[in-house]
């Protein structure tokens, strides 16, 4: 008896939008309930509603790229290499030298902007569990479900439709600007150039690779860094 046939995935751009948005709306839905329940104003959010939105927004990025994977494709790990490996343990180090190439990279446009990301902000005014939120966040939460989603999805959907030089570039663009989004201050404009540095290093590792173990600790180490940086 012949073996079945395999599909192709069925998932693509179209996937990336709606799952991206969606995060953003779940994710302020999420900070307003936790708003509502401790009275956090702005630039002073408190570990609740900084874990409530957070969850809300990675926690609807991972589900849903699941939720597409199984349901337009086969899995997280065969569709979108989803895969973390011991071995790669030294690439989080290759991580930390992005990030300080990214910050000689930046450093003229953060002087003349004269202001820093909201990010940096915000951490200045954690303390306590607060604190702890942000670092687990950036740290481990971040890097995966952001892997997942960029240089997963929308990665995988570019390089059907373009060259994987073009695929790299659009995907990092697309992941450089999406951070200032929802706080396009002056400060957070000018790191656009080292996150779309990050995002074509991860964005070429997980094409040569073929997976996104690498992306993922090349993420982590950026993120490790840059949030003592930020401390």
């Amino acid at each position: 008896m012949p073996e079945p046939v395999q599909l192709p995935p069925r998932w693509g751009l179209g996937d990336f939008i709606w799952i991206y948005f969606a995060g953003i709306v779940v994710s302020q839905i999420m900070a307003s309930i936790g708003v509502a329940i401790t009275g956090d104003r702005s630039g002073h959010i408190g570990a609740l509603t900084l874990a409530l939105g957070t969850g809300g927004q990675y926690g609807t990025w991972f589900g849903s790229v699941a939720f597409v994977a199984r349901a337009k494709g086969t899995s997280l790990r065969e569709d979108f290499g989803f895969r973390i490996r011991a071995r790669d343990w030294w690439v989080p180090l290759a991580g930390i030298g992005v990030f300080l190439i990214a910050i000689v990279l930046i450093l003229p446009l953060t002087h003349l902007a004269g202001a820093q990301q909201q990010v940096v902000n915000d951490l200045d005014n954690a303390t306590g569990l607060t604190l702890a939120v942000f670092a687990v966040v950036a740290v481990l939460v971040a890097p995966i479900c952001e892997e997942l989603l960029f240089r997963g999805v929308l990665l995988r959907s570019l390089r059907r439709r373009m060259s994987p030089e073009w695929a790299v570039i659009v995907q990092a663009l697309a992941f450089a600007l999406a951070h200032p989004m929802l706080s396009p201050t002056i400060g957070d404009l000018a790191v656009v150039p080292g996150l779309f540095l990050i995002g074509a290093v991860c964005g070429v590792a997980a094409l040569r690779t073929g997976d996104l173990s690498r992306s993922i600790m090349l993420h982590i180490g950026f993120n490790f860094l840059t949030t003592v940086s930020a401390l």
